[in-house]
């Protein structure tokens, strides 16, 4: 039994290496990858499988050191689980690859040194001779097997993902830049010719988007294209492309060109790729651009005779009438939150944003910044879309949980700093207003709050704070703020929530929509006598003094001496303001018995209230 699972494990490393020299690799990697997860491989299979291909293609590896690793690796799972060897005899008749047994299958090996091995397998399913053939003129170049442009996904070529709910695919649909034509035509130019072009832009412009767009539409699905990494040592290329099939378009794909720039040798290879007729496509920012293509820089020469294309942050009118044409929430959102931001960057900032704002919920240094960002979604979320001051967010944010100790202002100061502090040089999750000393929420947090299924409704003590908020600080949004907070509360009050009817009761009167004030007060008393006196005295505010008096009456029959007191100061500030009335209209004995009244200790009309 061993001996049989040294075999399949030594066939399927041969298949695995004729798989990783395919161009349908890209294809077969996620099969193999799942295979071993379903038979409960531990280990970082799944990385070594990226990995000994990438190095298989950059001639580090060769197809008999491939092999024997593999062999070795499966070799020793097998023992271990048992299950894989179902697996793996499941998996390879669908792989579309010859099994070891059919005709022998050359697999040729990356270059290294200057050499190309073939690595050849012979015999049957349980039995895989590798050995190594002389370097042959036939021999494909690793060039050869890069992915296919068509294969390509936005996501895969380095395209920054936007946040996304239920239902809604990785990334927005692409919206064409006025920059597009131009840049399809260097690309068009550069493929036949060879040549570097370089999208260049500030943070999160859309470069990258933007070249893989102009990339698609300017070669053939079967062009080839190397993505290199940031780090990744470029000095392999020339010869990796070398004896390439000069019917087929090779590229070379390098986002944030600036990264590589400082590996040494880049500039030399990119002169090279270019003498060899290859086209390479890169990104840069443009203080990263104007940093080495200007002055001294060892890679000053090559820039200088590249193909560049600018994209700008501000989209134009035609951009965005494009854009108002695509069917996608995220877009719509980005040009209704965008504020200063352009479209890109709220697209590619709001992941990164809420991230890091959702960490912060923590207890820590920076659970107080959290707090006051949450207060400045909730304003905004709720209407308030305007700057406020660091006070109104202080407000609010307070009603959140109770501290377990008093903050200090330099407390908060500190807070606003943090949230304040512009990420990737581009916005904080607060972001300044028109007025000095203002803030509002970036316009991301607020959409993804929108957005979110899960995100946490306002209570009755937020809601208070918002409201005083907003009295003090946007008089004019604050009858606008009131009603969305009765609408809000509703459905809970109406669920039986006592705290959340006494609110209700208390916004329908700043309302001045007396009705409903006085259905909501009925039904706190009504679940909860209680209440009675508090919502007596509730009703005095508004002056509704029949109702008060009722309440309040309740809550002394109940045993309530401060029900009683307070019902006899309403009472006697009453009877006090019709004597007035009536002594001014002549009637002496009122006029007298006011004056009875008024010389009584502590009973004026600001004694009635508790």
């Amino acid at each position: 039994m061993e001996r049989e699972l040294e075999e399949l494990a030594a066939s399927v490393a041969g298949v695995l290496v004729s798989a990783m020299r395919s161009r349908d690799w890209p294809l077969m990697e996620p099969r193999f990858r799942d295979c071993f997860e379903r038979a409960g491989v531990r280990g970082g299979f799944a990385g070594l499988l990226a990995r000994d291909q990438r190095l298989l293609a950059a001639g580090e590896l060769t197809a008999t050191e491939t092999h024997l690793s593999w062999s070795h690796r499966l070799s020793t799972r097998l023992v271990e689980l048992p299950e894989l060897a179902g697996e793996l005899r499941e998996l390879l008749p669908t792989l579309g690859l010859p099994e070891p047994g059919e005709s022998p299958t050359p697999v040729a090996n990356a270059i290294s040194g200057g050499t190309v091995a073939n690595a050849v397998m012979a015999g049957s399913i349980g039995s895989v001779t590798i050995h190594q053939e002389a370097a042959s003129p036939t021999a494909p170049a690793a060039a050869d097997g890069w992915p296919r442009v068509g294969g390509l996904r936005r996501l895969g070529f380095g395209v920054r993902p936007a946040r996304r709910f239920a239902g809604e695919q990785g990334l927005p649909p692409y919206v064409a830049r006025d920059c597009d034509d131009e840049l399809s035509v260097l690309l068009r130019q550069a493929v036949h010719h060879g040549g570097l072009v370089i999208v260049t832009g500030e943070p999160f412009a859309g470069k990258t988007s933007t070249a893989w767009a102009a990339l698609r539409a300017s070669v053939a699905e079967e062009a080839r294209v190397f993505l290199a990494r940031g780090g990744a040592d470029l000095r392999g290329l020339p010869d990796q492309l070398r004896g390439r099939d000069t019917t087929a378009a090779h590229v070379v794909w390098l986002d944030d060109l600036d990264g590589h720039l400082a590996e040494p040798g880049t500039p030399g290879v990119l002169a090279q790729l270019t003498q060899d007729r290859v086209l390479v496509l890169a990104t840069m920012r443009d203080e990263a651009y104007d940093k080495h293509r200007f002055g001294h820089h060892p890679a000053a020469r090559v820039l200088s005779v590249a193909r560049t294309v600018e994209v700008p942050t501000e989209w134009s009118e035609a951009e965005l009438a494009r854009l108002a044409t695509v069917d996608d929430p995220r877009l719509a959102d980005a040009v209704r939150w965008r504020g200063g931001l352009g479209i890109t960057q709220f697209l590619a900032l709001g992941p990164e944003l809420w991230e890091e704002w959702r960490r912060a919920r923590r207890a820590g240094e920076r659970r107080l910044g959290y707090l006051l960002v949450r207060a400045a979604i909730d304003f905004a979320r709720h209407g308030i879309t305007e700057a406020l001051p660091l006070e109104a967010f202080v407000a609010v944010a307070n009603e959140y949980e109770e501290q377990s100790e008093a903050m200090t202002d330099e407390a908060y100061v500190q807070a606003l700093a943090w949230a304040a502090s512009p990420r990737t040089g581009v916005a904080g999750l607060l972001v300044p207003g028109e007025e000095e000393e203002t803030w509002r929420a970036c316009g991301t947090l607020v959409a993804d709050a929108l957005r979110a299924p899960d995100f946490p409704m306002a209570d009755q003590y937020v809601w208070w704070g918002m409201l005083d908020g907003a009295r003090e600080h946007r008089p004019a949004e604050h009858e606008a703020l009131l009603a969305a907070a009765r609408s809000d509360l509703r459905a809970r009050g109406e669920a039986g929530d006592v705290h959340v009817m006494r609110a209700l009761g208390e916004f329908a009167g700043r309302a001045g929509d007396m009705t409903d004030a006085k259905h909501w007060y009925g039904k706190v008393v009504e679940l909860d006598r209680g209440n009675a006196l508090t919502v007596g005295q509730d009703l005095v505010e508004l002056g509704e003094y029949t109702e008060a008096t009722r309440y309040m009456e309740l809550a002394a029959a109940d045993g309530s001496r401060w029900a009683a007191s307070a019902l006899a100061r309403l009472h006697f500030e009453r009877a006090g303001r019709w004597l007035a009335r009536a002594a001014e209209q002549g009637d002496e004995r009122a006029a007298a018995t006011l004056a009875h009244l008024r010389s009584g200790p502590g009973m004026g009309p600001d004694t009635v209230k508790e």
